[in-house]
């Protein structure tokens, strides 16, 4: 089974680095990218993605704000936060993320992640 992928991130470069990235990915039927959480939660609404790549820092908010939506929801889907916000990683576990990666180092763990899954 083919797995459907949901980048959130605002900053462009890394969000169509990662788009790009993901989507050479054979287990990968497809990848949205989106920079807001008010977009994520309206796509989230109406479609189903097995991974959510999050960034923290987004123009309308935090991305721990998606991570307690999609629980109060009951969304079960796979979050892996992307950021650079160390600090956060306790607190997005906790939070219900299922890992946590640097974006100054870990890009290619992320990716093995999303292959994996």
């Amino acid at each position: 089974m083919k797995n459907k992928v949901l980048v959130v991130e605002d900053d462009i470069s890394i969000g169509e680095k990662n788009f790009s990235e993901t989507n050479n990915i054979d287990s990968i039927s497809e990848v949205k990218l989106l920079t807001t959480i008010k977009d994520a939660k309206n796509t989230l609404d109406t479609n189903y993605f097995e991974i959510i790549v999050l960034d923290l820092n987004l123009p309308d908010g935090n991305g721990i704000q998606l991570l307690r939506w999609l629980k109060e929801k009951q969304i079960e889907t796979k979050v892996l936060i992307f950021s650079i916000n160390k600090e956060l990683k306790r607190l997005c576990l906790q939070s219900g993320a299922h890992d946590f990666f640097d974006k100054s180092k870990d890009f290619d763990a992320l990716l093995d992640t999303i292959s994996d899954c």
